[in-house]
C-alpha cells in the first residue's frame, strides 16, 4: 500500500519531466539568489530598516521594485543645467573612476574608501557647521539611518511657509555621514547635476525624477545624493563646499562655511 501511494505521488512528476526539471532549476536559482542577496544586504551594515531577514524581505518586496537601477544613479537629465552655486560650478572633476556603491536601503560605498584619519575631519565638519550657524541648523538622530547623527534644518525654519519643499519632504534632514565615510546629502537639482557630472556623487536609488509616480515616497526627494568619502585633504575641502551648498539649499538662507581640521567650541 505504501509503495502504491508513493508511486501515485510520483506519477505526475514522471509524466512531466521537463516541467519538473524547470521548476527545480527555478527554485534552486531563486533560493541561491535570495541567499547571496541577503548576505550582501547584511554586509552593508545597519541603516534605516531592520538589519535582519525581515528588513531584507521588506527592501526586496516593497523598495527594490521602485528604485532606480545602478546605471541610472548617474542620470542627470531631469536636473536643470543652470542655477547651480558658483562654488559648485568651480569644483574640479574627481580623479579616477567612480566608487562602487551597493544597496538601496542601506546605501553604502564599497570601494575607494576614505582613509581612517579622515573620519575625525568629517565629524568635525558636521559639528562645526551647526556651531557656525546655530539659528538655521541643528544636529539630531537621522530619520533615514536611525543609528547616527544627522544635520537638520532648524524647526523654526522648517515650520515656515517659505521653507523649501525638499526640506519638508525630507522632514528637515539635510544629510548625514556613514561608517564608511560616504555622505548622503540633499542638493539643489542644479547642484546635484554638477556634483554627479563632475564625479563627486551619484543619486540615491530612491531619488527618482519628479515625473515618476514614485517621487517623494519614503520621504526621499529627487535630489538626494551620495557623496563619495574624501580620500585626502583636497577632497575634504570639496566635501565642505558641497555641504555648505546643501545647507543653503535646504534652509533657503546663507550659511557660513565650516572648519574641518579641528572642532570649534
Amino acid at each position: 500500500m505504501a509503495s502504491q501511494n508513493l508511486q501515485s505521488a510520483l506519477a505526475p512528476l514522471t509524466r512531466r519531466p521537463i516541467q519538473t526539471s524547470l521548476a527545480a532549476i527555478l527554485t534552486t536559482t531563486m533560493l541561491t539568489w535570495s541567499y547571496l542577496d541577503y548576505r550582501a544586504y547584511i554586509a552593508l551594515g545597519p541603516g534605516g530598516v531592520p538589519h535582519n531577514w525581515f528588513g531584507w524581505l521588506a527592501v526586496t518586496l516593497f523598495i527594490r521594485p521602485f528604485a532606480l537601477s545602478k546605471s541610472s544613479a548617474t542620470y542627470t537629465g531631469d536636473y536643470p543645467s543652470e542655477g547651480g552655486h558658483d562654488e559648485m560650478k568651480n569644483l574640479s572633476e574627481r580623479k579616477g573612476e567612480r566608487a562602487e556603491i551597493g544597496g538601496i536601503v542601506p546605501h553604502r560605498q564599497l570601494s575607494q574608501h576614505a582613509p581612517e584619519h579622515m573620519r575625525e575631519s568629517i565629524q568635525n565638519l558636521f559639528a562645526n557647521i551647526v556651531t557656525a550657524n546655530p539659528a538655521t541648523l541643528e544636529s539630531k538622530r537621522s530619520l533615514y539611518e536611525r543609528h547616527n547623527p544627522a544635520l537638520f534644518v532648524s524647526p523654526s525654519l522648517l515650520s515656515s511657509p517659505a521653507a523649501p519643499s525638499t526640506a519638508k519632504t525630507a522632514r528637515g534632514e539635510i544629510g548625514h555621514h556613514h561608517g564608511d565615510m560616504s555622505v548622503h546629502l540633499y542638493l539643489s537639482p542644479a547642484d546635484a547635476r554638477l556634483a554627479i557630472e563632475k564625479g563627486w556623487a551619484e543619486r540615491h536609488r530612491l531619488s527618482v525624477p519628479r515625473t515618476s509616480w514614485f517621487a517623494n515616497r519614503y520621504h526621499v526627494a529627487d535630489s538626494y545624493v551620495l557623496v563619495y568619502g574624501p580620500r585626502d585633504e583636497g577632497e575634504m575641502e570639496v566635501l565642505a563646499t558641497i555641504l555648505r551648498c546643501s545647507a543653503r539649499f535646504m534652509t533657503g538662507r546663507e550659511v557660513e562655511r565650516a572648519e574641518w581640521r579641528q572642532i570649534i567650541a
